[in-house]
């Protein structure tokens, strides 16, 4: 097992409860976790951005071993708990000072995100983002695909995947892990359909890492999964730098997270990144390199060549 990957030693001595087996709910307070089993290591992703609002749509994602995020929904949960209290953490809302943040001073709302992003750098270890531009994505696969395909939210979830299995396969972890994203209510399941065909697709490139996919992707609300709000605030960091690469209003937050490591696997799609995506699919179709258990996966879950 990799050590990069074992949680840390809990500063207060007590570790979390957890029960016996393994299960995906870490991510739950401890009352909740009573009832569940825990997955060694655990991916959650949330999404900022999209289509008439901004000009980029991210998926941010942060993974850490199951112990580590049972630990850190307790701190996560207490922090919230102190004043200014806070029920449910959004970065927009802090970023503008607005809905659970409305009445809270700069200083205090910094208070805060400052104890939040420490409390993530005790116990995430790995970070990773897949980045659209919408404008280009406009004029090329929003036009040139079928649905899904042609959301932008379809992209980015399945890199988002595939980022975090190579990069945990490349840190030597060898175990399945389990990956949690924020609810979508209508792309979600639409994404989510393609997945089989994603799986076959790593099956037949990078067989040694199709090991350690997940069996299916998951979708759970920030309400209840707590680290799903940690991955909210980078989601929300990496967009607005993106959208205005001037902006260096928050920057100081990935600063103060030294021990997240940034993922080699992060993808942005500008233009050009489309059109070679794209070019790619038109020349393995034209020369005939598509491999018969993709074809005929292809024809199972759609019914046609």
């Amino acid at each position: 097992m990799n050590s990069a990957l074992e949680p840390r030693p809990y500063p207060n001595e007590k570790a979390p409860w957890l029960p016996s087996g393994l299960s995906f709910l870490s991510g739950l307070p401890e009352p909740e976790r009573r009832r569940r089993k825990l997955m060694p290591v655990q991916a959650f992703v949330d999404d900022s951005g999209g289509k008439g609002h901004t000009r980029h749509l991210v998926l941010a994602g942060l993974a850490g071993h199951s112990e580590s995020w049972a630990a850190f929904s307790d701190e996560w949960r207490d922090c919230l708990s102190q004043p200014p209290r806070i029920g449910v953490f959004k970065m927009r809302e802090a970023a503008a000072r607005t809905g659970q943040f409305y009445g809270v001073s700069e200083k205090q709302r910094d208070d805060k995100l400052r104890a939040l992003v420490q409390i993530i750098n005790r116990h995430a270890r790995l970070a990773t983002h897949s980045i659209i531009d919408l404008d280009a994505h406009a004029k090329t696969w929003a036009l040139t695909t079928d649905k899904p395909r042609n959301d932008p939210y379809f992209w980015p979830f399945h890199n988002t995947i595939m980022a975090m299995c190579f990069q945990l396969w490349d840190l030597g972890w060898r175990e399945r892990f389990e990956i949690i994203f924020d609810e979508q209510v209508i792309f979600g399941p639409r994404a989510k359909f393609w997945y089989p065909l994603v799986r076959e697709v790593v099956r037949h490139r990078e067989p040694d890492a199709f090991s350690i996919l997940p069996v299916d992707p998951i979708f759970r609300s920030d309400d209840d999964f707590l680290p799903l709000q940690a991955a909210d605030l980078f989601a929300w960091c990496h967009r607005k730098a993106t959208d205005d690469p001037a902006f260096t209003g928050f920057e100081w937050l990935l600063k103060e997270m030294p021990n997240v490591a940034s993922s080699e696997y992060s993808q942005y799609y500008d233009l050009k990144r489309m059109q070679d995506v794209t070019a790619e699919a038109r020349r393995l179709i034209r020369e005939g390199a598509v491999p018969d258990e993709l074809s005929a996966k292809y024809k199972e879950m759609f019914g046609q060549e």
